[in-house]
C-alpha cells in the first residue's frame, strides 16, 4: 500500500518532464518534414498518447473483462474532451487558424457515432465489427495524411536529423512509464477503497490512461501550440474508439455487462463531441469554454459514483 502511494507520487514528475520533451520534438518534426502540427497530432502524437488506452483495452479483452475495455474507451474519450480540452483552452485564450477544424470536429462526431452504434447494436461487439473499426482507423489516417499534407511548404531538412526522432521516442517512452506507474498504483489504491471494477474502468482507468494525453496538451497549451492539442484529442479519440477498441473485438468479442451505465456514458460522449462542433466553429475560444468543460468533467465524475 505504502510502495503504492509512492509510486503515484512519483509518476506525476515522470509523465511532466517527459511531455514537456515529447512535444518540443514533435513539433520539431512536424517542422522537418512540412507537415502541420495538427497532422502530427492526430499521428505520431495521438496514436503515441492512445498506447496506454490500447495496451489496455487489448489486455483487458484477453483476459475477458469486457467492462474495462469499453469502460476504458469511453471513459477516455469523455476525459480527453472535457479534461484535457478544458484544462488547455483555460490556462490560454485559443485561436484556431486552421480553415479544415471544423470539418475535423464533424468527422470526428461521426466516427464517434459510428463506434456508439456498433456499442449499442445488441450490446456488443464481434470479432468481424472488430475488423470494419480497424478499417475505418486505416481509411481516416491515410485521409488526413492526404488532407493535411503540405506540398507546397518546404521542408527544413536543415533542421533535421536522426536525433529529433530519438528524442520524440524518448519523451513518449517517458510518459507511457509514468502513465503506467500512476495507473498501477491508482487502482490498487481504488480496489483497497472497495471501488467496482466497471467505475474504476471509467474513471481511474480513463483518467491513468489519459494522462500522456493531458500532460502533452497542457505542455502545447503552455506553449500555444493549439493545432497540436485538437490534433491529439481527436487523433486520440478516434484511436481509442476504431483502433483500441477494434483490436480488442479482434481478440475476444466485447459485450456490454451494464447496459444502463455504459449507454448514460455514451450519450454523454456525443453530447460533448456536439460541444466541440460548435466550440471550433467560434474560432476564438475564451477561457470561459474551459471552465464549461472542466465543469462537464466534474459531473461526469460525479454521476458515475451516483449512478
Amino acid at each position: 500500500m505504502l510502495l503504492d502511494i509512492l509510486l503515484f507520487i512519483i509518476a506525476f514528475p515522470i509523465i511532466v518532464y517527459s511531455s514537456d520533451f515529447f512535444t518540443e520534438n514533435a513539433v520539431k518534426l512536424a517542422r522537418s518534414f512540412g507537415v502541420s502540427q495538427f497532422l502530427i497530432g492526430i499521428t505520431i502524437v495521438g496514436i503515441g498518447t492512445s498506447l496506454p488506452e490500447i495496451i489496455v483495452t487489448d489486455y483487458a479483452s484477453f483476459s475477458g473483462v469486457s467492462g474495462i475495455v469499453i469502460g476504458n474507451v469511453v471513459g477516455s474519450n469523455i476525459t480527453n474532451i472535457a479534461l484535457v480540452l478544458g484544462l488547455s483552452f483555460f490556462i490560454r485564450n485559443t485561436v484556431i487558424s486552421d480553415d479544415h477544424m471544423f470539418k475535423e470536429s464533424i468527422i470526428h462526431l461521426l466516427v464517434i457515432s459510428f463506434g456508439i452504434l456498433l456499442i449499442l447494436t445488441n450490446n456488443s461487439i464481434s470479432r468481424l465489427e472488430g475488423v470494419i473499426l480497424t478499417g475505418v482507423y486505416i481509411v481516416y489516417i491515410l485521409y488526413s495524411i492526404k488532407s493535411h499534407k503540405r506540398p507546397n511548404e518546404s521542408k527544413n531538412n536543415d533542421d533535421f536529423n536522426i536525433k529529433i526522432i530519438f528524442y520524440t521516442l524518448a519523451g513518449l517512452v517517458g510518459v507511457l512509464i509514468g502513465s503506467k506507474l500512476l495507473v498501477d498504483s491508482a487502482v490498487v489504491l481504488a480496489n483497497h477503497l472497495g471501488i467496482s471494477s466497471a467505475v474504476i474502468a471509467l474513471t481511474v482507468i480513463a483518467l491513468g490512461t489519459s494522462l500522456p494525453e493531458l500532460a502533452v496538451s497542457i505542455s502545447a497549451a503552455r506553449r500555444g501550440f493549439t493545432m497540436l492539442i485538437l490534433g491529439n484529442v481527436i487523433g486520440s479519440n478516434i484511436t481509442n474508439i476504431v483502433l483500441a477498441m477494434g483490436t480488442a473485438s479482434m481478440i475476444r468479442e466485447v459485450v456490454v455487462e451494464d447496459a444502463f451505465l455504459f449507454r448514460f456514458n455514451l450519450a454523454y460522449l456525443l453530447l460533448l463531441s456536439l460541444i466541440l462542433i460548435l466550440v471550433v466553429r467560434k474560432k476564438e475560444i475564451s477561457r470561459l469554454w474551459g471552465v464549461l468543460y472542466l465543469l462537464m468533467y466534474v459531473f461526469f465524475i460525479y454521476s458515475i459514483y451516483t449512478i
